[in-house]
């Protein structure tokens, strides 16, 4: 699992759409905050990364803990992005379920004070 979190790390150090593969199982399910149905599918995911790459070209996400148990690999993290010329800061955690290396279920919690000024 410590695998997983350097590659996950590294994903989000330059995040890029295409290397999603990378991380996510083809049939990954993603829960994430104000979306009303779960993503289905590497490629759902593939373009929500996309839209978060293209709305703030520099996002980065760092871990600042981590933990498994048994398939499941929680990430606690701190974003930075640059929004309308500020810069903004917001912590979160993912709770993933692995297969094989990779992302299967994915439930993301972040909070949104730091992405208000973005919005």
């Amino acid at each position: 699992m410590a695998d997983f979190v350097d590659r996950w790390a590294a994903f989000w150090a330059a995040p890029d759409p295409a290397r999603v593969g990378d991380l996510a199982a083809t049939d990954i399910e993603l829960r994430y905050p104000g979306l009303p149905e779960p993503l289905r599918g590497v490629e759902a995911w593939r373009a929500r990364v996309a839209s978060i790459v293209q709305r703030f070209p520099d996002v980065r996400l760092t871990v600042t803990a981590h933990a498994t148990a048994d398939d499941l690999c929680f990430v606690s993290w701190r974003g930075t992005a640059t929004a309308a010329g500020n810069p903004i800061t917001w912590e979160g955690i993912d709770r993933m379920r692995l297969r094989d290396g990779l992302v299967v279920d994915s439930l993301v919690a972040f909070d949104t004070a730091g992405l208000r000024p973005a919005v």
